[in-house]
């Protein structure tokens, strides 16, 4: 069977929408609003306001879809600041252990790492390809002033880590030997290596939904943390919902102040969208407690 279905003006989607049941007072503004959001992007968030497929429950307007629109469009641009502050400080302990271990360019030699364990799915040599490819296409002033001045191909690991996909640097981590992950892990974030390794990749997953845009609220992630079964806080959490990368988060941005800045923004979020059903993304009943208990470092 071949697509035949034609293309539809702005016009006519509003009227599509319109024969479904949605209301929609104000015709111009929902043109001005498709034109700007593309109608297949924007029925993701149509589904709990329908009572079947094409059919909307009586009484939704299109400011109910973008109620929900907006708020996943905050909780993407929140997570994103979240997760960038967690990446910095991977990049920068996983740079400092090797630089301090194996020296400025140890992240060249094969030898410090066991790229064949399971769940790299990469060698040592394809992965440098890779680095030396990001290395090759940056624009950053310290990669030309280094190569101006000194002879050396490639830059010391704490200059390539910069210059890294945060992906490359999780399967750095993870092609690392275990009682080297160990020591980044337990070291500075607290934690088990197989949970950093875990969440390294998780994040990187998130990372990339929140940059293309993509629905986080009611997903089920493709890309599941570990829990951690020695915490308590972890029992019935369903890690295939969003609440799980919280949880995370919170364990890997482990000194307070900078947990209370973020998670601050986060209960103000969740405040102003207090109509949105947070068990969509698998918020426990006690999800307060959870993320605002006093364990963190000071």
């Amino acid at each position: 069977m071949r697509y035949i279905k034609p293309p539809l003006t702005f016009q006519q989607q509003v009227e599509l929408l319109k024969s479904r049941g949605l209301i929609v007072p104000d015709i111009k503004k929902a043109i001005h609003v498709l034109e700007h959001i593309n109608y297949y992007r924007l029925s993701v968030y149509f589904h709990p306001y329908q009572v079947q497929k094409d059919a909307f429950e009586p009484g939704v307007t299109l400011e109910d879809i973008l109620y929900l629109y907006e708020f996943d469009r905050r909780l993407r641009n929140l997570l994103s600041e979240g997760l960038a502050r967690i990446e910095i400080s991977a990049k920068t302990q996983i740079a400092y252990y090797i630089a301090l271990k194996y020296g400025a360019f140890g992240h060249l030699n094969n030898t410090n790492f066991n790229f064949k364990q399971p769940l790299v799915h990469i060698t040592h040599a394809e992965w440098l390809t890779k680095v030396r490819e990001s290395v090759k296409h940056s624009h950053e002033t310290f990669k030309k002033h280094f190569f101006t001045k000194y002879d050396d191909k490639d830059l010391p690991i704490w200059m390539a880590i910069e210059l890294m996909s945060f992906g490359q640097v999780s399967r750095l981590y993870r092609g690392m030997h275990k009682h080297n992950r160990q020591d980044i892990a337990r070291g500075y974030f607290k934690i088990d290596q197989r949970l950093m390794s875990s969440w390294l990749h998780t994040i990187v997953y998130i990372r990339n939904l929140c940059a293309h845009h993509s629905r986080i609220w009611n997903r089920k992630l493709a890309i599941r943390p570990l829990l951690d079964r020695k915490d308590r806080d972890w029992e019935g959490i369903d890690h295939s919902r969003i609440f799980s990368v919280l949880l995370l988060i919170k364990n890997m941005m482990h000194f307070r102040d900078k947990w209370n800045e973020w998670s601050g923004k986060l209960l103000i979020l969740l405040g102003e969208f207090s109509e949105v059903d947070t068990s969509n993304m698998g918020f426990p009943e006690n999800w307060r407690e959870l993320l605002f208990d006093s364990k963190l470092n000071s």
